[in-house]
């Protein structure tokens, strides 16, 4: 069993799931806002568990119960913007696409623009029933970065997905589930989704 830590991201392989890397997202006193330091560290992780044999599923989940991230870090969404997009080694969705194993997001809590995006980039998610999942990008006059206006309308339809979008109000766990985004939601999962997974 081991546990790695850089900079608000863990990397933990528990002993009673063999075969199984969980990627926590750990700064709830941001409720998980996500700098470009978490960014890379996020990439490095997937980068690394692609190209380990060992690995035959991912979890990516956070800690805390309020949010599995809130977006970009306002306070440090100049440095974020300016990261070089053709470097795909640290682009976390792009490496997140090349694993060669499922990754299953386990959401507790809300989910925001680029958290929405780390969430559309699993192939499974469970939620907890207090998720929820919101695309706010046209309230402020930006484009998603990762694709959301592609995936999901893909995924739930494009009515729904243009609702979700256009009023930027949140999705709920029940909703999402309803409309196919979600594929369970799980009562009795808190403590993986609190990013507890068998951590010591």
């Amino acid at each position: 069993r081991g546990t790695a830590r850089a900079m608000s991201v863990h990397v933990h392989r528990p002993a009673s799931l063999p075969g199984v890397a969980v990627v926590v997202i750990d700064s709830p006193k941001t409720v998980n806002a996500i700098t470009q330091v978490m960014l890379l560290s996020l990439a490095k992780a997937f980068r690394d568990l692609r190209v380990d044999r060992s690995v035959r599923a991912a979890v990516l989940t956070a800690t805390g119960r309020r949010a599995f991230s809130t977006g970009i870090d306002l306070g440090d969404a100049e440095r974020v913007f300016k990261m070089d997009e053709s470097r795909l080694d640290d682009d976390i969705v792009h490496q997140m696409e090349l694993c060669p194993f499922p990754i299953i997001g386990a959401i507790n809590g809300v989910a925001i623009n680029a958290g929405f995006e780390l969430a559309l980039a699993c192939d499974v998610l469970l939620a907890s029933p207090r998720a929820s999942f919101r695309d706010t990008h046209a309230a402020f006059g930006i484009l998603p970065s990762w694709g959301l206006s592609q995936k999901l309308p893909r995924i739930v339809g494009a009515n729904v997905a243009r609702m979700t979008s256009l009023t930027s109000a949140p999705l709920t766990a029940t909703d999402a589930r309803r409309s196919g985004l979600v594929n369970e939601i799980v009562h009795e999962a808190d403590d993986v989704m609190a990013g507890g997974a068998d951590a010591g």
